[in-house]
């Protein structure tokens, strides 16, 4: 397992809140998962959440868009 700074991931996802950052990383974990349930192809024991955290570090993830700023 790859252990990730804090502070580079509150820089990746836009805030210093750690539990903003963990919300991000498990609510794309879950979307993951949801959308992978009826995908044959993908293997029963992927895991989501280093895979999230990979696509963060790749640039891949929506957590890296930037946040639109509240009105």
């Amino acid at each position: 397992m790859k252990f990730y700074d804090l502070e580079w991931l509150a820089e990746k996802c836009g805030t210093d809140n750690k539990y903003e950052i963990t919300a991000k990383v498990a609510a794309e974990a879950r979307r993951e998962s949801e959308e992978a349930v009826g995908d044959r192809t993908n293997p029963a024991n992927e895991r989501y959440i280093s895979n999230v955290l990979y696509e963060i570090e790749e640039g891949r993830s929506p957590i890296n868009a930037p946040s639109v700023p509240e009105l």
